[in-house]
């Protein structure tokens, strides 16, 4: 399992099973072997998509200091640790994520449990995301849509397309310890779609933190402890791919194991060019650096079209029916925002106010309320026939 031979690794146990049956050894016995072995059988179907990545740098550090060998641009938000960002202890090691715009965050928090029924309370961290709404941020709320079963979640990081989320969980669909997991916002009430292990060379029978991508810098970091010291991780600085490239034929078997385990970097740049690891060097010490990196537009807006669109720019659409339902939805959008924004001072005014201007307040809430909530379905509505114009566009 260690050298990734997961078909050898399946021989081995499918065996010693078959002898342990006819020993009539003890029942947990077997049923910890078949537990290796399905586990053997499942990540064996992962090995051969191993993705296709080209490391440029590995900095071996103890686990406290991994964000700071992570060099962000401002335009892809900041990592940090709870402790530090709240002033306060944390024994639990929770990390946060906060976006460009510095109004949202995704964090780990504490979440009591009961280890199966009947079972113990014990605490295990789970992802929440919080809004900052005027000068304070909102109470944390608990993500829902992730691994139900999963034991631990932590190592946030949002994409920023601000639907894509990155982040390491403990669970039944771990290969190891921590495993790194993708998902994406449904965009309609907050919650995400079933997240999906990133597989090989993400993870590994170890414990795989974060993986964060600077789509600025062109830029990508993953943080591991595979074979490293207690206490000591890795950090891997990559060149992401703006889509999903896999090894092909030109690997045999043990080349992609070596691959998959990430046994040397350099094997890594076999698929391309010096030129482009030497510019990704650069970039990467342009940012250790601290000198600016590059000159950026602002977008007008982020309007996810489908998993491999996403447009900033009414210019990018092709269909005219789709720009001028993009317009309405624009425009829309701001009287929504502007609508939940005083939504949100009148009931802060209202928690504090006299008996008599409850009343008034309270009237006033309301035929707001009548108005801004079928605006938010208008919207939704509004964002799927954008999509489904643009989509169908011949």
């Amino acid at each position: 399992m260690d050298v990734y031979d997961f078909d050898g690794a399946s021989n081995i146990l499918s065996k010693a099973i078959a002898e342990q049956e006819k020993k009539r050894k003890p029942t947990e016995d077997i049923e910890a072997l078949e537990a290796l072995l399905e586990e053997a059988q499942r990540v064996a179907t992962k090995l051969h998509a191993t993705e296709r990545i080209v490391i440029i740098d590995s900095m071996v550090c103890p686990k406290e200091q991994m964000l700071k060998a992570i060099r962000l641009t401002r335009e892809s938000g900041r990592l940090d640790t709870y402790a530090s960002t709240y002033l306060t202890r944390d024994t639990l090691g929770s990390v946060l994520y906060e976006n460009e715009l510095a109004n949202k965050r995704y964090l780990a928090i504490p979440i009591s449990t009961k280890n199966g029924e009947g079972g113990t309370p014990g605490v295990h961290l789970h992802l929440a995301v919080s809004d900052k709404i005027g000068e304070n941020w909102s109470q944390p709320v608990p993500v829902t849509g992730l691994g139900e079963d999963d034991t631990a979640q932590n190592y946030p990081f949002l994409l920023s397309d601000g639907v894509t989320l990155y982040y390491a969980a403990a669970g039944p669909e771990s290969f190891g310890g921590y495993d790194i997991f993708v998902t994406r916002a449904d965009g309609e009430d907050g919650s995400f779609l079933s997240p999906e292990n990133m597989g090989f060379p993400f993870n590994s029978p170890a414990n795989d933190y974060l993986l964060a991508i600077d789509e600025l810098a062109q830029l990508g970091w993953l943080v591991t402890d595979r074979r490293q010291p207690e206490g000591m991780v890795c950090v891997y600085t990559f060149i992401p791919n703006e889509t999903r490239e896999v090894y092909g034929d030109e690997v045999d078997e043990q080349e992609l194991r070596d691959l998959a385990r990430l046994t040397s970097i350099r094997d890594t740049w076999k698929t391309t060019t010096s030129s482009r690891v030497k510019e990704a060097r650069q970039r990467l010490s342009d940012l250790r650096a601290g000198k600016a990196f590059g000159q950026t537009v602002a977008p007008d807006f982020v309007f996810v079209i489908d998993d491999s669109r996403t447009y900033t720019r009414m210019e990018d659409f092709r269909s005219p029916a789709a720009k001028e339902k993009m317009q309405r939805y624009l425009q829309l959008s701001k009287n929504v925002d502007t609508d939940a924004t005083m939504l949100q001072r009148l009931r802060d005014n209202y928690a504090t106010a006299q008996p008599a201007q409850k009343r008034q307040l309270a009237e006033t809430i309301v035929r707001l309320e009548q108005t801004h909530y079928p605006q938010i379905q208008q919207l939704q509505q509004l964002a799927k026939d954008v999509r489904n114009a643009e989509i169908t566009y011949k």
